[in-house]
């Protein structure tokens, strides 16, 4: 029986082409329990073997990276990070050097994208690179701007110049904005109505995206947009690692405002896969008066005080004990939920992780990863929370009983 708090909002379409991938992470962090799809009647791309993956020391780019990598062993992957504020070169760490090398560059560095392309030969382009925190976006919100919305344009761009096979935009639910009464859910062809910093120079990047599939269509370049994302390696600044490892150190994880707030969750992996079937299967072009964007989801709506529950439960701990309300941050959307019927039934996308699992799961890897966001703590631990009953924010320690943690 599915938890209380776990909401599987609408039925997945069936499909006749649709497989189950396994493409699991163990406690180490590296993919294991892979499958071939199931199905051959696809038209597949094959752009695989010289593809730059940017933002690759970030959480979803990094896993993106260990899961290309593990799936297709002819493939070479060169990762592009400006090691920026959740850039992490340790989630690269034992990838085979003979297939990745490693490139510090900045996205909205055209010069620098270009001759990257260049030294490596480089055939398709997945562009994770983004500043990503909402709290972080409150309180300086330029970098964001930068990142987001004019280095989206100059990857972009040097895909056109350099005649880049496939160009992959990686974008979030958030620039939906938030759901409003009698709104069941978003997909691709609802308006872009992002309301917070963070949300807004993710949208003008996508504006700046869906303009070139406008102008320049022989560039083949899509649009993705994800559910909030959660599993191993991701930068505890974020609801799930940031509580978790308040509670393994004996501190109180928060919540903002009545942690009522619900979001729409989907495991790393199950992104990862998304992608590649974007990246490998999607059609390109403007098709009767659609664009090529995708919004993935796995159907998994739940509470942020339901996944603190969850994380209680998994550590063996009293919600009551290591929980207490804070005040909320500015502007914090209350609900957003997408729709991923257009990529289940084109793409043959099916989510593989179950969320009771992969919570559980990506607890297992926290607990036994302890030297890793240890040594984040030790370079970061004065910006991972925010105290919104303070001016600006008030950004502590996570070793300082911290007073805010949001999705």
């Amino acid at each position: 029986m599915a938890h209380p708090g776990v909401v599987s909002h609408r039925q997945a379409p069936s499909h006749p082409s649709a497989e189950v991938f396994s493409a699991r992470f163990d406690t180490a962090g590296n993919v294991r329990q892979i499958a071939e799809p199931a199905c051959s009647h696809f038209h597949y791309h094959e752009p695989m073997r010289h593809l730059l993956v940017t933002g690759a020391a970030g959480f979803i780019g990094a896993n993106f990276v260990r899961y290309t990598l593990a799936m297709y062993p002819d493939s070479r992957v060169v990762g592009f990070d400006n090691l920026g504020p959740g850039s992490n070169l340790d989630n690269l760490a034992g990838l085979d050097q003979r297939r990745f090398a490693f490139v510090r560059g900045d996205i909205a560095d055209l010069e620098a994208v270009l001759r990257t392309y260049q030294e490596h030969s480089i055939t398709a382009v997945v562009n994770f690179a983004a500043e990503s925190h909402n709290d972080r976006a409150i309180h300086d919100p330029s970098p964001f701007a930068r990142s987001n919305a004019f280095g989206a344009q100059q990857i972009l761009e040097a895909s056109r110049r350099f005649g880049i096979e496939r160009h992959v935009h990686v974008s979030t639910i958030e620039v939906y904005g938030e759901q409003g009464e009698g709104v069941p859910y978003f997909d691709e062809q609802s308006p872009l109505l992002a309301k917070t910093p963070y949300s807004a120079a993710k949208a003008a990047g996508d504006m700046l995206v869906r303009a070139y599939m406008h102008t320049y269509p022989d560039l083949e370049v899509f649009i993705t947009h994800c559910a909030n994302n959660y599993g191993p390696y991701q930068f505890p600044e974020k609801l799930i690692p940031l509580s978790l490892i308040l509670m393994l150190q004996g501190q109180k994880a928060r919540l903002y405002g009545d942690g009522l707030q619900k979001r729409d969750w989907l495991h790393v992996t199950d992104h990862c896969r998304a992608i590649d079937l974007v990246l490998r299967r999607a059609a390109p072009g403007i098709r009767s008066g659609r664009l090529p964007i995708y919004d993935i989801s796995a159907r998994q709506e739940i509470t942020n005080r339901e996944i603190l529950e969850r994380l209680c439960s998994a550590l063996g701990k009293r919600f009551d004990d290591v929980v207490e309300y804070v005040t909320d941050r500015p502007n914090h959307d209350r609900r957003y939920l997408i729709e991923p019927k257009r990529i289940e039934t084109e793409l043959g996308f099916v989510p593989s992780v179950a969320f009771e699992q992969g919570i559980e799961e990506t607890v297992r890897w926290y607990v036994d990863n302890e030297v890793w966001w240890r040594k984040i703590l030790s370079r970061h631990g004065d910006k991972l929370v925010f105290d919104w009953a303070q001016p600006e924010g008030g950004a502590r320690g996570a070793a300082e009983a911290p007073q805010g943690a949001a999705s």
